[in-house]
């Protein structure tokens, strides 16, 4: 059983924190847009520095989310892309419902839904895709990904 507030596994198994899982999501759309992420590329895209990604990078190995070459790209792992394939498609539901629904302006539901998805337990996130009719494209024309497996750990 998971503790979506804490962040933590019940029993002591730490569970990806928010900010890893922003990482995560990082280097998931990254890989969607670019033949190759890398450490340069991942801290341009959330305004960090190289030093600071580099760090994180590491941990995200460490816990078999993503496979790094030495100076090279940064690739996830089969988990690490369920994880990043979950967490835009929790975000990209959340836009369409501060955007359609509470009538937010486009430019301002992007950092709201930063913030939300990682608060949304998957039943919510399944409840609110049926709710809004599961809508295929996020209010910027994104793709919203498709997710069969919902079963699959963090």
């Amino acid at each position: 059983m998971y503790c979506s507030y804490m962040r933590t596994k019940v029993g002591g198994h730490s569970k990806i924190t928010a900010t890893k899982e922003d990482y995560v999501r990082a280097i998931y759309i990254l890989d969607t847009s670019q033949d190759s992420t890398g450490v340069t590329d991942i801290a341009n895209k959330l305004a960090l520095s190289k030093s600071t990604v580099s760090e994180r990078v590491k941990e995200l190995v460490n816990e078999g989310l993503v496979v790094s070459e030495p100076y090279g790209k940064v690739t996830l792992t089969k988990r690490g892309s369920e994880v990043g394939k979950k967490l835009t498609y929790k975000h990209r539901i959340i836009e369409v419902f501060l955007h359609n629904t509470l009538h937010i302006p486009k430019d301002k539901i992007h950092a709201e839904a930063e913030r939300l998805e990682h608060a949304f337990s998957d039943d919510v996130i399944k409840r609110l895709a049926t709710f809004l009719g599961n809508p295929v494209s996020d209010p910027h024309g994104a793709t919203i990904p498709t997710i069969t497996d919902w079963n699959s750990k963090k």
